[in-house]
């Protein structure tokens, strides 16, 4: 068994968004325990995916830091008004010592308590915004399973898109419906173009040794991590390919932009 070709057929990746049949995933696990290499590739994608997830958390609000001080200043605004006692006194007043020391621990127990208090209101906010931060990461990947509900069945080819000289370490893979024809795009890994370019979608054919090429669509990329796109129904396809073209395309592909593609 070749090792290399079977992680960059794309199994990792379905295997860890759950994308495999029970028999796949029976296979994959097996393998993992055979073969290092493999169960390091999937613990470098269960990784990189809980990395991606924790890289875009939601700030709090910028005016929540005021809100809170403006509360705080209002609740203590006044100030209790001590009584100085003018008489003179031969003797050492021990009450009034007493009092004054009571007043100034207070003071400071008032002071260490606002304190605390401003602690536990970060903490809050921070907590309110992890919770946020990984509501969002649970949405994403719930929108992932979702679409992958429909890629996961019967005569669903998978087919990895390998990085060029242009891109080696690029990837993605393409998941091809060869009954309705339907054609589901997961981004694994493609650098994000200049504002004037796009990449697009294409199947390939080669007969007598002449090659066809059948535009599958253009590709927005999000900012959500491994998201997956429905493309153009391809009625026939023998490799596919991405490349890197002009804002909303072109009708031939630039050859020499090829970004991701499958064995011929």
């Amino acid at each position: 068994m070749n090792i290399k070709e079977y992680i960059s057929s794309g199994i990792v990746e379905s295997y860890v968004l759950g994308l495999l049949t029970a028999q796949e995933r029976f296979e994959f696990e097996k393998y993992c325990d055979a073969y290092p290499q493999l169960k390091e590739a999937r613990t470098a994608f269960e990784l990189a995916l809980e990395k991606q997830a924790m890289e875009n958390p939601i700030a709090p609000p910028a005016h929540l830091k005021q809100k809170i001080a403006a509360k705080i200043f209002d609740e203590n605004k006044t100030t209790p008004v001590i009584p100085i006692q003018t008489a003179r006194q031969r003797k050492f007043n021990w009450a009034s010592f007493v009092a004054a020391a009571s007043i100034i621990l207070l003071v400071g127990s008032i002071w260490w308590i606002m304190n605390l208090k401003n602690e536990n209101d970060k903490l809050k906010d921070n907590n309110a915004a992890l919770q946020n931060s990984l509501k969002t990461s649970q949405d994403s990947i719930a929108q992932i399973i979702a679409e992958a509900n429909h890629i996961q069945k019967e005569g669903m080819k998978m087919v990895g898109l390998n990085g060029t000289a242009n891109s080696p370490k690029s990837f993605a893979t393409v998941y091809w419906d060869t009954t309705s024809h339907d054609v589901y795009l997961l981004v694994n890994n493609l650098p994000k173009p200049a504002s004037d370019e796009q990449y697009q979608l294409w199947a390939l054919l080669k007969t007598n040794n002449q090659l066809q090429t059948i535009d599958l669509g253009m590709l927005q990329l999000s900012q959500k991590p491994l998201q997956v796109y429905k493309m153009t129904n391809a009625q026939a396809a023998q490799a596919f390919a991405i490349t890197l073209e002009k804002k909303d395309g072109n009708p031939d592909p630039n050859l020499q932009k090829i970004y991701v593609m499958s064995d011929l």
